[in-house]
């Protein structure tokens, strides 16, 4: 920290103000959510952002001041464009809604000052029974942050101005519980200590932007994410301690700094173009400034933001986190296996085809489905092991009907031909599960001279689909049941390339990354399923599509990667799926009645889940499907 009145390196001191370090700065055009925007510096920072032109979102627990404050500001600047809508950090239901809300109003986001904060109060617990310092300082604008993050995406993209998301922490994140955050005892009130409950949670403000910045990074995303610390200043922030407060009040007017200043760092951070490029980092008086060791932990960082996912979304909860086997609202969790998920269900009268299904999560979906009643059709690369699996499911269910075909995903022709024997064979179809897949291997071109998991995880697929579709038209027609496609998709889904897909080098091997290629492959796999939903939606056809990841399991799918491959062998029994857990997830989507009408949606842990702003790209999914046509033509 600078010295009262030192310029650090930006220019900028502890006496800067708002105004100050945003002279001349031109911010017409931007839009800005300010939580906490109804009192202190989140007042003056919706005020000195109105002053520069940008559109503010005054986000308040108490919608009376916060119109009384944006009367204000109106008064001295005519010209201010600002909106006020309710939120109440205390409460995850008024985060969703406002989220929605905001959502609803079309407005692009290129700025989120995540500012609202609560200081130093007695133990209570937040409306979703979570400690309340922890939920209203950093889950309430987790939670909000991951609402809003596809607007700010889109918005970033579609205006190539980069986003910036600003969290205001605190020096206090120095001052925490020696664990840094008690993941199993948030809710300990026998040893909860005010302070060190409130370092905590700026703790995890701090280790929030660091852990954005990494994903954002990955996802080759033009948006930011710093943190800061904007100064002792005195506002209301101390109200729930009165010995601070009392101290600050008599001595505070001579140390502290005053809300003009205090609001600075946090309008230097969102504003100013110095902090362009910037993300990851840490900030006081306008300058960059160095955080504590624990804020710095980039395993702690990954471990908060699991941990938060679980808090706020139980159905994308990590397996390795303590909540496994925690249920989702379709009543089946993690550790849900497929026999359970599709208990009672009659598969009698259907038939399906299962890719990969000699191993893995393959052949327990197609031993599922036949003990269901299902005719499967196993399309298999190796029919000795194809014929094996079938035998070992018919000695259990005498009755099953099961039949073995060759099918070659790294060869087109192979794929022709499967499509046009099993067309021919006169067997309808109703589920096409798109189950095969590779992972990490190193740079291979198929037999048709596409990069080798493109090739085969998606495109061969893509061309087995089209080639049976009118198969599966036809028996959605003429049995009246739905048709299902679904699609294997993967969580890596969230780490592809750069863009998404490499569509002018998918065969670049100077670029390649065998993990990277693989989420390519994968979102390419969501993407496939959510364009086949929107046709068959403008069609009026009976056949629903959609993707889904199976979880972590532990199997020859890591062949090609020696060090996944370890870890999976050492530890992934203690944190991994087996492989009956693994194929529920595909049998739920394939059989379930939930799923009726459900079409173009991403699942995990058989319950709806959220896919990366990648997956929800309509345009990008369109554009995929044009590439794709031309690749698998004759």
């Amino acid at each position: 920290m600078w010295p009262f009145g030192w310029k650090g390196p930006s220019g900028f001191s502890p006496r800067s103000t708002a105004e100050h370090v945003t002279q001349g700065i031109d911010a017409t055009g931007l839009t800005a959510i300010v939580t906490g925007a109804s009192s202190g510096i989140g007042a003056e920072t919706t005020r000195v952002l109105a002053l520069r032109g940008a559109h503010v979102v005054m986000a308040v627990r108490n919608v009376e001041s916060g119109g009384k404050v944006k009367d204000e500001i109106l008064k001295a600047i005519p010209t201010a464009k600002i909106d006020v809508m309710l939120l109440d950090l205390n409460s995850m239901e008024s985060v969703r809604k406002f989220a929605s809300e905001f959502i609803s109003l079309s407005l692009p986001l290129n700025i989120l000052i995540n500012n609202a904060g609560i200081m130093a109060a007695p133990f209570m617990l937040s409306q979703d029974n979570i400690e309340m310092q922890f939920a209203t300082n950093h889950v309430g604008h987790f939670l909000l942050t991951d609402l809003v993050l596809d607007t700010m995406k889109k918005t970033a993209r579609e205006s190539d101005r980069e986003g910036r998301i600003v969290i205001l922490s605190s020096e206090a994140h120095r001052f925490t519980y020696s664990e840094g955050i008690r993941f199993d005892k948030i809710n300990d009130e026998s040893g909860y200590n005010s302070i060190w409950a409130y370092g905590q949670s700026k703790l995890a403000n701090v280790l929030h932007a660091n852990e954005l910045t990494r994903r954002l990074k990955e996802e080759g995303v033009n948006i930011t994410a710093n943190s800061l610390h904007p100064g002792a200043i005195m506002t209301n922030l101390l109200r729930f301690h009165s010995v601070i407060n009392s101290v600050v009040t008599m001595v505070g007017r001579f140390v502290l700094k005053n809300v003009h200043q205090g609001a600075a760092t946090t309008c230097y951070v969102a504003l100013h173009p110095q902090v362009k490029g910037v993300s990851g980092e840490y900030f006081t008086d306008s300058n960059l400034s160095k955080a504590s060791s624990l804020a710095k932990d980039v395993e702690l960082a990954k471990k908060l933001w699991d941990f938060s996912l679980s808090l706020t979304n139980p159905n994308s909860e990590p397996a390795n986190m303590g909540f496994f086997g925690k249920k989702g609202s379709s009543g089946f969790s993690s550790s849900s296996t497929a026999e359970e998920v599709t208990e009672g269900i009659d598969g009698n009268g259907l038939t399906a085809i299962v890719t990969g299904a000699s191993s893995g999560i393959g052949t327990e979906t197609a031993r599922v489905l036949a003990l269901r009643g299902v005719h499967v059709v196993m399309a298999v690369r190796n029919v000795d092991s194809g014929n094996k699996v079938r035998e070992e499911i018919l000695k259990e269910i005498p009755s099953a009907k099961v039949e073995v075909m060759e099918l070659d995903l790294s060869s087109m022709s192979s794929v022709r031909e499967f499509a046009s024997k099993y067309n021919s064979s006169g067997f309808p179809l109703n589920i096409l599960i798109n189950n095969a897949g590779i992972m990490a291997s190193p740079y291979m071109l198929s037999k048709d001279n596409i990069e080798l998991q493109f090739a085969t995880n998606y495109l061969s697929h893509f061309l087995l689909t089209n080639l049976l579709l009118d198969n599966m038209k036809n028996t959605a027609r003429e049995s009246t049941r739905e048709g299902r496609i679904v699609n294997l998709s993967s969580s890596a889904h969230r780490h592809p390339f750069p863009g998404g897909i490499r569509f002018d080098s998918i065969n670049d091997e100077a670029g390649y990354g065998s993990i990277k290629a693989y989420g390519q492959s994968k979102l390419a796999t969501l993407l496939h399923a959510n364009e086949l939903a929107r046709r068959f939606k403008e069609e009026g056809l009976n056949i629903t599509a959609n993707s889904l990841h199976p979880g972590g399991i532990h199997t020859n799918l890591f062949r090609y990667h020696t060090i996944l491959s370890g870890f999976a062998s050492t530890v992934g029994r203690f944190m991994f799926k087996t492989v009956p857990q693994g194929a529920a997830t595909t049998c739920y989507v394939a059989l379930h009645p939930q799923v009726n009408g459900v079409s173009g949606k991403y699942f995990e842990d058989c319950n709806i889940s959220k896919s990366s702003a990648y997956g929800q790209d309509a345009d990008l999914a369109k554009k995929l499907w044009e590439f794709s046509l031309p690749l698998t033509s004759p």
